[in-house]
């Protein structure tokens, strides 16, 4: 018997804990270990209830009938040549319905990290992103947040990585579309289940949230979800961040100190000061100065990132061989600082580059390896 659906709005399974499903189950007249076992597909990333086949025909058609089991869809998934997954999914919401966003997985030998949007578009209108350039148009709920992880998990168990690369997801970064902590109810709500024993059980070592520095929503999240922290800084001096990073003027660099001064820190662990390099913007002596001035070396460290271009954009990368001693400049001073690697840039999933084109809506397929 297939259950007709209805037409109010509809419990999303992605989104969902296990006292919820529980409960659900329980009205519907089945045992509480059917939660169990739908939660366990669920955490394995099939939300389809065709596939759990563990569950009884007559509970497959009402999860089927009640639930809004897939909240987003996959529409391209692009392989980079360096193995980074680029993956354009397009919600299901009726306010953002058609609407896209974008997730990367990046693939190494030792971990699998997951890059979730949080919005779509941004809030932000940070002039060197890419994502600035499309506006804001809502902000996504915890189960779409989720159901990136889960397609993500689902498309890995589908098409297998090398066997030289970890097979399975282990570190996420709230570093795609938008700024994460311009959406509490949606990044809180999702750091949850992510963190959730009976959820996706992530450790909160390996999960890091990346802001322009809203400090209010910082501290926050500090009381809440003491997760990694990182903060899109690029400049240490007021009056470019201010032109880099407009929240700067709402929140200045001296509440930014004192903010960061007090986020709690887990055993040697470090707030991660995310500085993308802008040729004769941001790199001069005088850039470098003020940013040895702002770090503190014992609860931070400077992640430098190439510039990834994109058309239209008015800015250039610093070239590699600055990078390299602006680095060298920083460890000189005692401050821990790496230069990231850029991973995806020839299919634009590299940092600053996430902007879902609605062109993408007419291409609604899977992309092969290396297209």
């Amino acid at each position: 018997m297939r259950f007709m659906q209805k037409q109010t709005s509809r419990p999303q399974l992605p989104g969902m804990t296990a006292a919820e499903l529980s409960t659900l189950v329980s009205q519907w007249g089945e045992p509480r270990f059917r939660a169990k076992q739908i939660l366990d597909w669920r955490n394995k990333g099939v939300l389809d209830p065709k596939r759990m086949s563990n569950l009884p025909p007559r509970l497959r058609d009402r999860l089927e009938a009640f639930i809004d089991c897939s909240p987003i869809d996959l529409v391209r998934r692009e392989t980079s040549q360096d193995g980074t997954r680029k993956y354009v999914f397009s919600l299901n919401r009726p306010r953002l319905s058609g609407k896209m966003i974008e997730s990367v997985m990046i693939p190494e030998s030792s971990r699998i990290t997951v890059c979730l949007s949080s919005q779509v578009g941004c809030v932000l209108d940070c002039p060197f992103c890419h994502t600035g350039t499309q506006g804001f148009t809502g902000n996504l709920n915890k189960a779409e947040i989720i159901a990136q992880v889960l397609c993500i998990m689902q498309d890995l168990n589908e098409a297998p990585l090398p066997p030289d690369l970890h097979q399975n997801i282990t570190h996420i970064v709230y570093m795609g579309m938008g700024e994460p902590l311009a959406n509490e109810p949606g990044v809180h709500g999702s750091l949850e289940l992510l963190l959730a024993p009976d959820g996706l059980n992530i450790s909160r070592r390996r999960i890091t949230v990346s802001t322009s520095g809203l400090i209010p929503q910082i501290e926050r999240l500090g009381e809440r979800f003491p997760v990694n922290l990182a903060i899109s800084l690029h400049a240490a001096e007021n009056e470019l961040r201010n032109e880099l990073v407009p929240i700067n003027r709402k929140y200045p660099l001296e509440q930014l100190r004192q903010c960061l001064d007090r986020y709690p820190l887990g055993h040697q662990r470090h707030i991660t000061l995310e500085y993308v390099l802008l040729d004769r913007v941001n790199d001069r002596e005088c850039d470098l100065e003020a940013l040895c001035r702002f770090v503190r070396p014992h609860r931070e460290r400077v992640n430098l990132i190439q510039f990834n271009p994109y058309p239209g954009s008015p800015y250039r990368g610093t070239p590699r061989e600055r990078m390299n001693e602006f680095a060298q400049h920083l460890i000189s001073k005692g401050i821990r600082a790496t230069v990231r690697r850029s991973r995806g840039q020839d299919i634009m999933a590299a940092c600053g580059q996430l902007k879902a084109d609605v062109a993408d809506k007419a291409r609604h397929h899977v992309d092969g390896e290396g297209d």
